[in-house]
């Protein structure tokens, strides 16, 4: 299997610093990247993905702590080693609190380098390898290392941080391709009930005959077919987990015995007179507005009693700050899945990612790496990122079907992000002639006030950005 040497960026004002450092890292049989000030520094981190950075403290413009905060909310696992020539206790002191990974001072002797360089890799490939390799492993790992280090993931970490240690039932809502089930296993692996399995149960694909044998099981001969016992979900998940996922894909007749189950906590298997306990925790799931839903469609009551604690997963349009850190996570595990050694990508790539609203989420921005990655041989540029065009849409004759269908969610999931997005559309139009007038914009529409609280959240609906001049908390309601 090839592998590309290890990149180590030196990042130093003098040029003749960073040839001895360049001269020495490759006489390690390394790559050396370089940077004569900050901004280049971080710009060549963003594009490439390098293992290693040698960082001078002292430096014209940005300096080296400020440098190394920036690094580490890219990637927060990014070994930095500062170099000094004003070496001071206060200096290693501060850089180690900030998060450096070693700390050297000039003039400085090549094998102490080399010995900390070596160090920092050996470290970094034994962070890195059970993400990329044990991709079944993901509750292992924090939200931030799974999801990104925006201040919406940040949120959304401190949401299930609250609510692990509880019993609650979690509601997570959220589009397709966001991230729900790495929200209900991250809640999992921090419950009281992490020794104990979590179940998924995508309730969108089990036919609607055989919902409730596979929830609750069945006893041998309850139905045509019913060869021998079977344990159903709920009951496997005792101690654990039980993760609904489309929940509003369950039929209504089924929705009465799930919400009698969830005020008794006790059950029958299909054909059975024993009472079983039900001794699992229930997160469910939803890309629907639960809320305001047709109640032929979902039952408010069951939504009440689902949504003990309410988590939503923003969509990446929203966040936009992840998609780099996304994007190098998908580069390096699709790299070790293929044997191959992409280095990065070229700024027009980047700007590619940075301007497309990815209406499939997280789920098609790995698609595209991973495309991405099998057809590049050295940098992933424009040329690699398939139908995504700088102005954040595809091209016109993949638009009715490209962005519609990816052969990854049901005709009803289609349907409803179609629905989603022409309502988000005339949402914002009529708060932008209402003057951004929550409760006139109501009136237009012809739902009540609390309704379009609900969905300007779920669509992340606001004024910010549109250029009226007002400032921030000043209201227009009436």
């Amino acid at each position: 299997m090839k592998t590309r040497s290890a990149q180590i960026l030196i990042v130093d004002d003098d040029r003749e610093v960073r040839w001895a450092l360049r001269s020495l890292v490759e006489q390690e049989g390394m790559e050396a990247l370089e940077a004569d000030e900050g901004e280049c520094a971080l710009k060549i981190a963003m594009l490439q993905t390098p293992d290693v950075v040698l960082l001078d403290i002292r430096m014209p413009g940005i300096d080296g702590i400020e440098i190394l905060g920036r690094l580490r909310k890219m990637d927060g696992e990014l070994p930095v080693i500062m170099i000094t020539g004003f070496g001071s206790i206060q200096d290693a002191v501060q850089t180690v609190r900030s998060g450096a990974y070693d700390y050297l001072t000039k003039p400085f002797e090549n094998e102490l380098v080399v010995r900390a360089i070596r160090r920092a890799l050996k470290e970094r490939h034994l962070k890195r390898r059970p993400m990329v390799l044990d991709t079944r492993a993901e509750e292992h790992f924090s939200l931030q290392e799974m999801m990104g280090r925006s201040q919406a993931i940040c949120k959304l970490a401190d949401e299930v941080a609250l609510v692990a240690p509880t019993d609650f039932t979690v509601l997570v809502t959220g589009e397709t391709g966001t991230g729900k089930e790495l929200v209900a296993r991250a809640i999992h692996a921090s419950s009281l009930r992490v020794s104990g399995n979590m179940i998924p149960v995508n309730c969108g694909a089990i036919p609607e005959t055989l919902i409730e044998s596979e929830l609750f099981g069945h006893e041998k001969g309850a139905f045509t077919g019913a060869e021998r016992t079977t344990r159903g979900k709920f009951e496997a998940a005792a101690s654990g987990t039980l993760f609904l996922d489309e929940i509003s894909s369950l039929p209504l007749s089924m929705q009465s015995r799930l919400l009698r189950v969830l005020e008794e906590r006790r059950f029958h298997a299909v054909g059975g007179t024993k009472e079983i306990k039900a001794d699992a925790r229930v997160i469910a799931a939803t890309n629907m507005d639960l809320f305001t839903a047709n109640p032929t469609i979902f039952r408010p009551d069951l939504f009440h009693r689902l949504s003990g604690y309410v988590i939503h997963v923003p969509p990446l349009r929203s966040r936009k700050e992840d998609v780099i850190f996304l994007s190098k996570r998908f580069l390096d595990s699709t790299n070790q899945e293929l044997g191959k050694s992409i280095r990065g990508f070229t700024e027009t790539g980047v700007s590619m990612l940075m301007a497309y609203d990815w209406p499939g989420n997280v789920r098609e921005l790995r698609n595209v790496i991973r495309k991405a990655v099998l057809v590049a041989d050295d940098v992933i540029d424009a040329g690699h990122l398939g139908a995504l065009r700088a102005n954040g849409g595809r091209t016109l004759e993949k638009e009715s079907l490209g962005m519609l269908y990816t052969g990854e969610i049901s005709l009803k999931g289609i349907v409803h992000r179609s629905t989603a997005a022409v309502e988000r559309e005339v949402i914002t139009q009529v708060m932008k002639s209402a003057l951004w007038n929550k409760a006139k914009a109501a009136r237009i529409l012809k739902i009540d006030y609390k309704t379009m609280l609900t969905k300007l959240k779920t669509y992340t609906i606001s004024e910010k950005g549109d250029g009226d001049g007002r400032q921030e908390g000043e209201t227009h309601d009436a």
